[in-house]
């Protein structure tokens, strides 16, 4: 558990009255990814909740606690998040403990992919406005409010479109990562939910208000009537020069209107048509877990590589190879060699010793040549900025 205050007050601050928090409670969705067992992430919509309750006799500085143990980058990213609300509030609340709980309180949490939920509901404390519980928002955030990338948001809004959020928040650097989606899933994703980007916190508050107004509100029923359309005549209504115009007239209103953006993008030719780097390098490895885990522990013979997951694996590498990023090819190709190395000594072991000795070294090579084409990639400095931005 981690406890974290606000800086103190000016002393004119403290001669006066101590203000009050205008909620004792907030809460909304953050998006979150738990690692599993088979190298992949699931995306969570985690609920969570900000409860304050009172503490000493009023003039003790706000105090922010998570309810569970977290990792330290979560526990920095929360440090940036109280900067931001003491910049940004001219009197900060005293004499309270706030603790933020998720919906989970059993599993490990770590990463900044909280922050801007943090930051949201804390200042909905401070403030009294009210969270859209339809809402749900990823990104870290630094103390000038910018929203910063995070990783596995194409997982995070299959989850929260599990938990039947309408509207999703992604940092404004992780769009391409839903162009990748719709690349190898289609336009499903970000038809099915609101996708919206933002680039600091006032365009995440704009998007969690309960209440939406003007251009924003108009947006969101605008593309509510392509979700309509697209529900019930799929992807080709696309097509229809009536559902570009409303797409148009939706990004006029919200330029940051991610899920109208893509739509348009997809019907007028202009998607992109091969993954980002980041995009390659994960969908080869997404694709390929099992291939990666038998290379890792010796090839052919040490560690589980069933018949039917290698099929998978090399099928599935064979079919994304076209939409990866051309400087991935190698990394790829590299794995389908040592796949179709260890496929050819199952489906037909050589007979003898001295042959079957020959044909796993020609696979532990393989394996090594998949660790030779990482290296490269982590060597290339241009490669490792662009993954990095």
């Amino acid at each position: 558990m981690v406890a974290l205050a606000l800086p103190a007050l000016s002393a004119g601050f403290l001669d006066a009255e101590p203000r009050r928090l205008k909620e004792k409670q907030s809460k909304l969705k953050g998006l979150l990814v738990q690692p599993l067992a088979n190298g992949e992430h699931a995306g969570i919509a985690s609920q969570m909740n900000a409860t304050a309750t009172p503490s000493g006799d009023g003039s003790d500085p706000l105090s922010v606690n998570f309810n569970q143990d977290v990792g330290e980058m979560m526990t920095d990213a929360l440090r940036e998040v109280m900067k931001f609300l003491y910049v940004r509030h001219d009197e900060i609340p005293s004499g309270y403990v706030v603790d933020i709980a998720f919906e989970d309180r059993y599993t490990s949490k770590d990463g900044p992919s909280a922050a801007t939920a943090c930051a949201l509901m804390l200042d909905s404390l401070i403030t009294g406005d009210a969270i859209d519980p339809k809402f749900a928002v990823t990104g870290d955030m630094n103390a000038d409010g910018s929203v910063q990338p995070v990783g596995g948001v194409p997982a995070k809004v299959r989850g929260a479109r599990a938990k039947d959020c309408e509207l999703v928040a992604i940092p404004a650097k992780n769009a391409r990562s839903l162009a990748d989606l719709v690349l190898t899933e289609g336009v499903v994703p970000v038809t099915r939910i609101q996708v919206f980007t933002i680039a600091d916190f006032d365009s995440a508050k704009a998007l969690a208000a309960a209440e939406k107004t003007g251009d924003l509100k108009a947006a969101i029923e605008g593309f509510a009537m392509v979700q309509g359309a697209v529900a019930k005549h799929k992807q080709r209504v696309l097509a229809n020069p009536k559902v570009q115009a409303k797409l148009r007239e939706v990004i006029a209103k919200a330029p940051n209107h991610l899920s109208a953006r893509l739509l348009l993008d997809k019907a007028t030719g202009r998607a992109p048509r091969t993954l980002s780097l980041g995009g390659s390098l994960e969908s080869i490895e997404k694709s390929t877990a099992s291939l990666l885990e038998a290379a890792r522990v010796g090839g052919a013979r040490r560690g589980p590589l069933a018949p039917d997951d290698l099929a998978t694996a090399l099928g599935e590498l064979r079919r994304v190879r076209g939409m990866l990023d051309r400087r991935t090819w190698k990394y790829a190709d590299s794995i389908q060699d040592f796949g179709t190395l260890v496929r050819d000594f199952q489906n037909a072991p050589p007979r003898g010793a001295n042959a079957q000795r020959k044909k796993l070294i020609a696979i532990q090579e393989a394996a090594e040549h998949i660790d030779a084409e990482v290296r490269k990639i982590r060597n290339n400095k241009e490669m490792m900025e662009e993954l990095m931005r």
